[in-house]
């Protein structure tokens, strides 16, 4: 008898990125993968966020009811993942929401469709858990990370986010 993460590790899907040569797999995130993990998203970042991603890695294995946790392999090896969050009554609605915490493709491994492979396998695992809506944000200053999710059907979202700094005093 198997585990229903067992079920869904074993049923990986191969994907045709553009220039995969059909050797890309969609897959589910495994413990095993977080050093993958760091360095991909190090390599696009430019720092590493070991702590998030032990962090996040370890949250989706102890609850993975609340998240979402798909990578893609090319040619054998991680070459790409993406993590969300679940929320359930948050952002004004009683359905259930994915938020995009992270997501990224090898630099060497970019441009060959592996990115859109990674939202197809997103929305499939969100298909399965009755999730309709997916949401991410970024900086200003993102352009490259909102290009690519505009292209993937992306489009701004009718709410502001707002924030502000607890160093400065509020004058009443």
């Amino acid at each position: 008898m198997t585990t229903k993460t067992e079920q869904k590790e074993s049923s990986a899907k191969a994907v045709s990125g553009k220039d995969s040569g059909g050797q890309a797999t969609v897959r589910a995130l495994r413990p095993n993968d977080l050093d993958a993990v760091i360095a991909i998203d190090e390599g696009n970042v430019g720092r590493a966020r070991r702590g998030f991603f032990v962090t996040r890695l370890e949250a989706v294995k102890r609850d993975p009811t609340m998240f979402l946790a798909v990578g893609v392999e090319d040619a054998g090896e991680l070459a790409g993942f993406v993590i969300a969050r679940v929320f359930r009554g948050e952002f004004g609605t009683s359905e259930p929401v994915a938020s995009i915490d992270a997501i990224a493709v090898g630099a060497a491994k970019q441009g060959k469709g592996l990115g859109a492979a990674l939202i197809s396998g997103l929305e499939a695992e969100m298909r399965e858990r009755g999730i309709a809506d997916v949401m991410s944000q970024d900086l200003w200053s993102g352009a490259r990370l909102m290009r690519f999710l505009a292209a993937n059907g992306f489009e701004l979202a009718p709410r502001w986010v707002l924030e502000r700094s607890l160093d400065e005093p509020i004058d009443f």
